[in-house]
């Protein structure tokens, strides 16, 4: 379960209401309360949502004191997954102030990600494993094994994988994502 602690915390930190944080991010009351209570996991959707309101990265939602600030050994990657979701998130890059982030995502087969979502910076993305469909603002694009690609994160921006195989890609991201 997502530890929904940490939002309480940083809400706090900044003399936040429930209802304050809920008319920036655009998340109810009743969730984020159910959230910080551990009685529900957010959506990714909802994360990105609650980070944005908060002015937060999700992976400053999973600091921890004892991590290096330069390097990230495979056996100590932090993952991301939520229970809505088909995709799983390993953090590859240290969490830190710097400004820009990188993930890698497992795409299970047939899945797609809820909804098309959008926050500041730019990333660009490249597939390891698999094909997987990146779809920005109305146009889809396939991208298949090798296959690489750059947009600015302000335009709505969603994937998914209809192919019969886990997908496997890697993600450099600016702005405040994950």
């Amino acid at each position: 379960m997502f530890d929904g602690t940490k939002i309480r915390d940083l809400r706090t930190a900044q003399n936040l209401s429930l209802k304050a944080l809920a008319e920036k991010s655009g998340v109810s009351v009743s969730m984020i309360s159910q959230i910080e209570r551990r009685t529900t996991d957010p959506t990714l959707t909802t994360l990105y949502k609650l980070c944005k309101g908060l002015d937060v990265s999700i992976s400053s939602l999973l600091e921890n004191d004892e991590q290096s600030t330069y390097i990230i050994r495979k056996e100590e990657r932090k993952t991301l997954t939520f229970p809505q979701s088909p995709s799983k998130y390993e953090l590859l890059t240290p969490i830190t102030e710097g400004t820009i982030e990188m993930i890698m995502i497992h795409l299970e087969p047939g899945k797609e990600s809820e909804q098309l979502v959008e926050h500041s910076g730019e990333e660009c993305g490249l597939v390891l494993k698999g094909q997987m469909t990146v779809v920005l603002g109305d146009k889809e694009y396939i991208l298949n094994e090798g296959d690489s690609i750059r947009f600015k994160s302000t335009v709505p921006h969603r994937f998914f994988n209809h192919s019969n195989e886990t997908a496997l890609s890697v993600w450099a991201m600016t702005g405040r994502v994950l």
